[in-house]
């Protein structure tokens, strides 16, 4: 395929960029995979993309608002937010920390291309930072929804709902923009490490995630390279903390005994 693009838009201060136009099916996924405590969302997501066989079709950029990077990826060049599509399934993942002045407008994009591609299930995938991380043998995996909907497919995923804490950075304006703009917002949470890439965080997920999309999603690969994942990603970790700081993510301590 190629990757020039064949549609550009622009939406106060990002660029869309698509190579190949994509039919959804339904019902229809939308997973975001952004950065933030342990790179739980960017774990999981490429995970997936990998292990489903996606093919990325599009992607986000911002000269004015992102970092001056290209992504270059089997000798092409990429945007730092990339998407991918199969099926009913479409993955957006991040090959850079967000900026804080690019999260508003991000988070509002996301929900309005949402609801252009008719998107029935936006799921954010979201590391809850527990202090006690190196205690837990299997990270918990908790849920939120934005409405009654999400609600409902959240409640036959066998875990428990986050009762009380934050939520902060760019997935908690997702959730937001979601309820105001009547988007159905589904958000797990696993424990995970605040600033070291979590793999096993991001496995948890994706186990209850399979149950959501109603495809298994093998995670066995993904344990097995959980030491080269946490090196890979130690740059962009590092990266992501330092934005993640900007945005006073130290909120997100709150530790799981607030959830019953």
């Amino acid at each position: 395929m190629s990757y020039r693009p064949i549609y550009e838009e622009e939406y106060d201060g990002l660029v869309y960029l698509e190579y190949k136009q994509v039919r959804v099916e339904k019902p229809s996924f939308m997973i975001l995979g952004l950065p933030d405590a342990g790179l739980v969302g960017v774990i999981a997501s490429t995970h997936l993309v990998r292990t489903l066989g996606m093919e990325e079709y599009g992607g986000i950029d911002s000269p004015k608002l992102m970092p001056p990077i290209a992504v270059i990826n089997k000798g092409a060049p990429r945007p730092p937010l990339r998407l991918f599509h199969k099926d009913n399934i479409i993955v957006l993942v991040a090959e850079t920390a967000i900026p804080p002045a690019a999260i508003n407008t991000l988070s509002e994009f996301i929900i309005e291309y949402a609801r252009r591609m008719s998107i029935d299930y936006l799921v954010s995938i979201v590391g809850l930072a527990a202090p006690n991380r190196l205690e837990i043998e299997k990270p918990s995996v908790y849920w939120l929804a934005s409405s009654d909907e999400a609600k409902s497919l959240a409640e036959k995923l066998g875990v428990k709902m986050m009762n009380d804490g934050y939520l902060v950075g760019p997935y908690a304006l997702v959730l937001k923009e979601a309820v105001r703009k009547r988007v159905n917002n589904l958000i797990l949470l696993a424990e995970a490490f605040m600033d070291f890439p979590d793999p096993e965080a991001a496995a948890a997920v994706l186990q209850v995630l399979s149950k959501a999309i109603g495809k298994e999603v093998d995670v066995k690969k993904l344990l097995e390279e959980a030491e080269m994942i946490r090196l890979r990603m130690k740059e962009l970790m590092k990266q992501t903390r330092q934005a993640l700081s900007e945005m006073r993510r130290g909120y997100e301590y709150q530790p799981p005994l607030l959830y019953t």
